[in-house]
């Protein structure tokens, strides 16, 4: 079912206009495929079972979300217990999770207005509109909390933005007179993640590329091996192995999409480009004494 339910949600994104790369078929990965169109990009990890999604899997993916600066979604099916609601936005380890169907709804412009959250499920509410409304009816915040069953603070927490329950939601909505709910914007589904994950670079050529200013991210689940922002550039790093022509070939793809140079670093060799990726050897790379030269030479091997 996995496999139906990715190849039918890049092909849903791909009739919505997106620019969809391969599936990335290299394991392990946090993701599965990235999706852009114009300047939204998607880092999508489909998984029949949501969960499924470990921990570390989420922490990278939202790494790598967080970098190139898009949004990180997983599309599931069901729990191990109950399938998923439609209509309705899921978390866990703070990665976003919607059904198929939800995302179709979001293509078309028809976004949730639910979010499940331990405990049951919460309405998306628009707080500057209620209090609009109560203050040109001159309602209360007493009066409203008192409908509403909840305390005068609560009240000023909905309308500061705070989700509630759908039944309190249906309270407050029916005695405003108005719809109060407020459907989210695909970039409201990120909530604040700020961490970052101390990863100790262990392959000398990474070493030598943060020498020259470059920040280095090592990524374990991922068909790069590490993302390096050097001066305004944001590059995908390769480092040789076994699978060299594959993990190019994905590599490339990938980097088309999210629109970031990419480099394969290598001990030794002949080559200068793989699938359209610039190669750079050990020996070059320690002739290169400041950041532009290496960022001029991969510009000139793609």
């Amino acid at each position: 079912m996995k496999k139906e339910l990715l190849a039918d949600t890049r092909e849903l994104l791909a009739r919505a206009g997106f620019y969809v790369s391969d599936i990335c078929n290299i394991r392990p990965s946090s993701f599965d495929f990235v999706a852009r169109r114009d300047d939204t990009l998607l880092v999508i990890k489909v998984l029949n079972n949501i969960d499924a999604l470990s921990e570390e899997v989420a922490n990278e993916l939202l790494l790598l979300a967080k970098h190139l600066d898009a949004v990180p979604l997983l599309i599931g099916n069901r729990t191990s217990s109950a399938p998923l609601e439609n209509e309705t936005l899921y978390y866990r380890y703070r990665v976003p999770i919607i059904t198929y169907d939800t995302l179709n709804d979001c293509l078309h412009g028809i976004m949730p207005i639910i979010t499940a959250a331990p405990g049951g499920f919460y309405a998306n509410m628009d707080g500057s509109k209620i209090r609009q409304l109560r203050e040109e009816k001159g309602i209360s915040l007493g009066q409203l909390a008192r409908v509403a069953g909840v305390s005068r603070r609560t009240i000023r927490m909905y309308e500061q933005g705070e989700r509630a329950t759908i039944e309190v939601a249906e309270k407050i909505s029916s005695f405003l007179g108005e719809d109060i709910l407020k459907p989210l914007d695909m970039r409201e589904f990120i909530e604040g993640y700020e961490f970052e994950i101390e990863r100790r670079i262990q392959n000398d050529m990474l070493s030598m590329v943060e020498s020259l200013g470059a920040s280095i991210l090592p990524t374990l689940r991922s068909p790069f091996n590490a993302i390096s922002e050097l001066l305004d550039d944001l590059l995908l790093v390769g480092i040789k192995d076994r699978r060299i022509a594959e993990r190019a070939r994905i590599m490339s793809n990938i980097s088309r999409v999210v629109e970031r140079h990419s480099v394969f670093l290598i001990e030794s060799s002949s080559k200068k480009n793989i699938e359209g990726i610039p190669v750079i050897d050990k020996k070059e790379l320690s002739r290169i004494d400041e950041p532009l030269g290496l960022l001029d030479l991969i510009r000139e091997r793609e």
